[in-house]
């Protein structure tokens, strides 16, 4: 039994300027621990002014990082080696899992790291089960250290639900940094993926295994969307849609539950071949599709193995564009053999297809995607020290600018119309009366920043002409 456990989500920025992002994996943890410790903290370091050091007690005994993403690495220094030696440090996530010997040898206060899912480990290590004997841990020892058989990964748990009451503030979605009210949670009905797209590295573990599709039963789902409090949630899934009987099933006991909320899922085109589906994922609250296309070039698809070409994208979007649900597209920048006219088809090809939305963003290199042996085969390409992809005839730069031009291309003032009119059909404009009165504000900021982006233009202009 542990005297005082604190778990830190030692980050102090976000991914991204959404704002909503619980650090789930820590609770998933922080569940786990609830039974074997008298007293048990939780912390996001993002939310918090103080640091890790004022929230160690002198009772306790045992602190978790959730080491993620590559990013703040002075931070996440200061925070690590601020807790005593003698405490037992454990670290966790897919970052720390990369490269286990890093942490333990730059860090001596570190005890041990879990590879990969972390929640049996860390049972085990609060049953007080010896460390050699635990599967995917790394651990120090009279200042040498270890590294144990990978854990085989196992089923995902019907039982454990993240515990959501440790959080010291809530999270609500923010538009360019302001607070729009509207409350925002995630869930995770499944972890794995069964496909083999090459430039993904999030259907594999961090040290290259396949991880098998797991999902939690239907009823385990909607209990714990019982309980969440949040309007929105986000589904962490990589594939919610794979099994599309079971989301049938999640849609029935939702609507025979009579919990409202709007659902927002990664989807793959695939679930147009069932069409009940989507109006029953209309009816139980699914708002918004993110969908995974990718590239606008059929070389490209086949070469991704992604398991359709634009023919067959067509074809799909005749039944989804009539949803009512949002169709958020992602395409990659940069994709391997593709030029600059092809890349700036991208905004097109999405007009025609119906999306509403477009994400953008650039290949990057990661571990076991098989990029790494694209990028050798293609002399013209790089890998640059961030991880991202470029080629000789498209720089990191120009890049930059391509992704800027296609958005604008695709988002402009008729689209805006077009998701209001959606937003309308949806009902997902039942949100208004918590947005206005922040849209001044909001409307404020979005000026201020378009007002900045003409500048630089200008200036760019200038400079050319100079």
């Amino acid at each position: 039994m542990f005297n005082h456990v604190l778990c830190v989500y030692p980050y102090r920025r976000e991914l991204n300027h959404s704002g909503f992002c619980p650090p789930l994996g820590l609770e998933f943890i922080a569940a786990v621990l609830h039974p074997h410790a008298r007293a048990l903290d939780l912390v996001d370091l993002r939310k918090e002014a103080g640091s890790t050091k004022e929230f160690l007690r002198p009772e306790t005994n045992m602190v978790c990082f959730s080491i993620n993403w590559d990013r703040d690495r002075e931070s996440l220094r200061k925070e690590i080696l601020s807790v005593p030696r003698g405490i037992f440090t454990l670290l966790g996530g897919r970052y720390a899992t990369e490269n286990p010997d890093y942490w333990l040898t730059t860090y001596p206060n570190v005890t041990a790291v879990v590879r990969g899912d972390g929640e049996e480990a860390t049972e085990e290590i609060c049953r007080g089960i010896p460390l050699e004997k635990i599967a995917g841990l790394s651990y120090r020892n009279n200042e040498q250290i270890f590294h144990n058989p990978n854990r085989k990964v196992g089923p995902v748990r019907d039982d454990l639900f993240p515990i959501r009451r440790l959080r010291r503030q809530g999270y609500e979605i923010t538009l360019d940094g302001i607070n729009t009210g509207l409350s925002i949670d995630t869930v995770a009905a499944s972890r794995g993926c069964p496909f083999n797209c090459t430039f993904c590295s999030f259907s594999r573990n961090p040290w290259g295994e396949k991880r098998p599709w797991s999902a939690r039963s239907p009823e385990s789902v909607v209990e714990e969307l019982a309980q969440t409090e949040a309007g929105i949630v986000g589904f962490t899934d990589d594939l919610f849609t794979f099994d599309l009987d079971r989301v049938e099933q999640i849609c029935e006991l939702i609507l025979a539950r009579h919990i409202h909320k709007k659902y927002i899922i990664n989807a793959r085109l695939e679930i147009a071949r069932r069409p009940d589906i989507l109006r029953k994922m209309e009816r139980a609250g699914f708002t918004i599709l993110l969908l995974g296309i990718e590239s606008a070039q059929d070389k490209t698809l086949h070469a991704m193995r992604k398991g359709f070409d634009t023919a067959e994208i067509r074809k799909y979007f005749e039944v989804l564009r009539r949803s009512r649900m949002f169709l958020h597209g992602y395409f990659i920048l940069g994709n391997i053999g593709e030029s600059m006219e092809e890349m700036l088809h991208i905004a097109s090809f999405a007009r025609e297809l119906g999306l509403d939305t477009l994400g953008l963003s650039t290949l990057r290199f990661n571990p076991h995607s098989g990029l790494e042996e694209l990028v050798a085969r293609n002399p013209d390409y790089h890998i640059a020290p961030d991880g991202n992809i470029y080629s000789s005839h498209c720089s990191k730069h120009e890049l930059k600018h391509l992704r800027r031009r296609i958005l604008r291309e695709f988002h402009t003032a008729g689209q805006l119309f077009h998701l209001m009119h959606k937003g309308f059909q949806n009902d997902a404009l039942s949100f208004l009366p918590v947005l206005l009165p922040r849209m001044p504000a909001i409307v404020l900021r979005m000026g201020h920043r378009l007002v900045k982006q003409t500048r630089r233009r200008q200036h760019r202009q200038i400079h050319r002409m100079t």
